[in-house]
């Protein structure tokens, strides 16, 4: 098979050269694997992350450069596009990502699985990161289909997609997606193999809590009812609680009690006012979306490209 590489990469200039020096060995070491081509999506670094690729000269390697800053998952739905392998291996250029699993990932593919995932044996991080990942997770598989709910996807780091899969994730134009709910969702078989993750050979990773937490809201929304469904939820509850306390003032009055004051119509109106609230932001985010995705305004812009460059 003709084998693609494609690495989301920002700021990686430290890293990238042992990254893909470190590939080629090992897809040199790999059986079934009669050529490949590495593609580099640079995420519009403001290091030398492109030159350096570019002045490797492989015909091999080439790196596409996004005008703007859009995000690693952004990057790699680039870099898919213009990938031409009967696989496609998404990986980081950080170093963390171990490629020594990559045999066994081919492996799966050619026994007919479409996603193969590579899965950390240790999530290392905080207690609190863990358990907010894990959280996050275990809502997703409550809406992932059976044969993906079986992916232990909070530990999910790169993965190797067939031709199949990669094709039907480019036929996905949506901007506001998770990369991981997409290829959950395209279906297919998917399996997994268990790794050792590594640490990073230089830098710090980009990934913020603000990522995450876009991330997190991308991937609910896309592909979940759950925040229109807890806007219903609410609001029933919020009626129950109100009838509830309806009868409550109706028994106390027929009985003579002192009706509630102020304190409590006031509690009522600020309970009340930011179920409300809560409730249009849900409905807000959802319109805004709606109109982002009607715009169809491309997901990315190449500012520049190595294969461009070195046909000049």
């Amino acid at each position: 098979m003709k084998l693609s590489i494609v690495m989301p990469a920002y700021n990686e200039a430290e890293n990238i050269m042992s990254v893909i020096s470190e590939l080629t060995q090992t897809i040199g070491n790999c059986l079934g694997v009669s050529s490949y081509e590495i593609i580099i999506a640079d995420d519009h670094s403001s290091d030398d992350t492109f030159s350096l690729v570019h002045q490797l000269g492989d015909k091999n390697i080439r790196c596409i450069r996004l005008s703007r800053r859009s995000g690693s998952h952004t990057a790699i739905r680039a870099g898919l596009v213009v990938a031409t392998g009967d696989a496609v291996l998404c990986i980081s250029a950080d170093g963390q990502d171990n490629p020594d699993v990559l045999s066994k990932m081919i492996e799966k593919i050619s026994r007919g699985a479409h996603t193969v995932w590579a899965i950390r044996n240790e999530r290392e991080e905080t207690l609190k990161d863990k358990l907010a990942a894990n959280l996050f997770y275990y809502t997703l598989k409550l809406f992932a289909s059976e044969q993906a709910s079986k992916i232990d996807l909070a530990n999910a780091d790169f993965y190797l997609l067939s031709r199949k899969s990669a094709d039907a994730i480019n036929l996905c134009n949506e901007r506001n997606t998770s990369l991981f709910g997409l290829i959950i969702w395209i279906g297919f078989k998917q399996d997994s193999v268990n790794y050792d993750r590594r640490e990073r050979i230089n830098g710090k990773s980009k990934w913020s809590l603000k990522s995450r937490m876009k991330l997190a809201q991308d991937w609910i929304m896309a592909f979940s009812g759950i925040p229109l469904r807890f806007i219903t939820y609410l609001g029933i509850a919020a009626a129950i609680l109100g009838f509830i306390y309806a009868s409550y003032i109706f028994i106390a009055a027929i009985s003579g009690y002192t009706a509630p004051g102020w304190a409590e119509t006031a509690l009522l109106i600020l309970l009340g006012g930011g179920v409300l609230m809560i409730m249009l932001g849900i409905i807000g985010e959802y319109l805004w979306r709606t109109l982002e995705e009607t715009r169809k305004r491309p997901l990315y812009f190449l500012e520049d490209d190595t294969q461009n460059i070195n046909s000049k």
